[in-house]
């Protein structure tokens, strides 16, 4: 049987999820769920400077696991979005005798794709505008005392949920729960400058026994959709591709994902 774990991107950590994991578990399957150094449980850790850098930590929670519940010790699927899908290809490269399988989810590497297609900047700046111009209004909602339902939302969160979400993006529930996982810890803007950095000096390591899958969103605002089909032509895979879908997969598809998962598991 093989353990699943689950890596998530850019300054977001298991907690977004959002489900996503009980959903797998739900199936029977073992999982890990893990936070990169300067994300979620590791939020007071410096997040390091280049992917490769991001390795030990993350194996040691695997190690830490795997020891405290036996049933996990089997062969590895990393699930990687994002940030987390160029941490997989990483950890693979420095572990291959634990890894069986990677898959990447909206993820890209500078040696095969432009900085400029691997972190999109008009949609940003247009979800940015969308989410002041809507924060405004809630603003002069409250002033006239009939907005209670928008109270403890963050703007950075509204922002980030617009760029990275298609089918959820207004949604409030979704928002204000994201925003209160800000406010009980969250990374800092240090190790967001990191983190970035990190990403955009990461270059696809060669993985010449371990089996590597692709999926892709159709409709990721931010890393452009073409960046996995470079990873897919790179590692001579197959490109699976999921529609209606933003950066977020996990959010905007949580069952076709799981299914497609379920089915590159299979091979």
């Amino acid at each position: 049987m093989t353990t699943w774990v689950l890596l998530r991107g850019l300054m977001r950590d298991s907690r977004h999820w959002y489900g996503f994991d009980r959903l797998i578990q739900q199936q029977g399957i073992n999982l890990i769920c893990v936070d990169l150094p300067g994300n979620g449980r590791l939020a007071q850790q410096a997040s390091p400077l280049s992917i490769d850098q991001y390795c030990d930590s993350v194996w040691q929670q695997i190690d830490a696991a795997m020891l405290e519940s036996p049933e996990l010790n089997s062969p590895l699927m990393l699930v990687g979005l994002s940030m987390g899908g160029m941490l997989a290809l990483q950890m693979a490269a420095h572990r291959p005798q634990s890894v069986k399988q990677v898959v990447v989810i909206n993820s890209s590497a500078a040696n095969i794709s432009t900085w400029y297609r691997r972190f999109q900047l008009a949609p940003l700046l247009v979800c940015s505008v969308k989410a002041l111009w809507g924060a405004m209004g809630d603003l002069m909602s409250d002033l006239r005392g009939n907005n209670p339902h928008k109270s403890h939302v963050h703007i950075i969160e509204s922002i980030v949920l617009k760029y990275t979400s298609r089918n959820q993006c207004n949604n409030i529930e979704v928002l204000q729960a994201w925003s209160v996982m800000r406010q009980q810890q969250h990374t800092s803007f240090s190790s967001g400058l990191r983190q970035l950095y990190a990403c955009a000096g990461f270059n696809c390591p060669i993985l010449p026994r371990i089996a590597v899958s692709v999926i892709v969103a159709n409709q990721d605002q931010l890393a452009h959709p073409k960046c996995s089909d470079n990873l897919a032509v790179f590692y001579q895979t197959q490109l699976h591709k999921i529609d209606n879908c933003g950066h977020d997969a996990s959010l905007d598809q949580p069952k076709e994902l799981l299914e497609l998962l379920q089915q590159i598991a299979k091979t």
